[in-house]
């Protein structure tokens, strides 16, 4: 069980972390040139997969013109679009960050500027968990990547395998909408690269939230 789904995102139920336990085995079956016991379980798995409104910490990976990519360590597809910054918020693009201005309210006060550094560690509030479901439409082949229960191991088929150009890209989820594959919801350059099968949208336009080291 742990070789099938730890590590691996199940559509629309989150990332597999490991087996909890087994909730029923079922008769054992034997089938002809093997030597195995083959039985239906019904199992227990133990998933990453935040509430929208939870409240997580993970470090920037990256900064462009389109937003934030943060990392948590064991899960990388986060995504802070840059309307959901805080405001006001412009692109650095000297030092590839994004800087915050804050205008104190006490008059004759100047305007401070945080960046928003790589590598430093962010607090951020989740705001949607997308899974794009992968459909191809090609004439020799049609149907779904994915479903409840499903594993998503690429973009489109092994992982490390080649990128299929014909695909239609369906992003959905708690609290997600239906966008072009090529947005700031993303954060996708419209390269036709692989797309994330789970990704998180967070947002840090508020009171506490952003760069720890803004807030002491």
């Amino acid at each position: 069980m742990d070789r099938k789904y730890a590590n691996r995102i199940v559509m629309d139920v989150g990332l597999g972390v490991c087996l909890y336990d087994f909730v029923e085995i079922g008769d054992a079956y034997l089938y002809p040139s093997d030597g195995a016991a083959h039985h239906r379980v019904t199992f227990r798995l133990m998933v990453f997969r935040p509430f929208v409104g939870e409240v997580l910490v993970g470090r920037v990976a990256q900064c462009n013109e389109n937003g934030i990519k943060v990392s948590l360590g064991f899960f990388d597809d986060i995504f802070v679009p840059s309307y959901l910054l805080q405001t006001p918020s412009e692109f650095d693009p000297r030092e590839n960050v994004w800087v915050w201005t804050y205008n104190s309210d006490e008059p004759g006060e100047p305007a401070v500027r945080y960046p928003m550094e790589v590598d430093e560690p962010i607090r951020f509030r989740v705001r949607s968990i997308n899974f794009a479901h992968i459909k191809h439409s090609g004439s020799s082949s049609s149907g779904a990547v994915g479903g409840l229960g499903s594993v998503a191991t690429g973009p489109v088929g092994p992982v490390g395998g080649p990128v299929n150009p014909k695909v239609e890209i369906e992003v959905g989820g708690v609290g997600g909408v239906r966008r072009p594959r090529s947005d700031t919801l993303t954060g996708d350059d419209g390269t036709g690269g692989p797309v994330a099968p789970m990704q998180l949208v967070g947002t840090t336009n508020e009171d506490g939230l952003g760069m720890l080291a803004w807030w002491g």
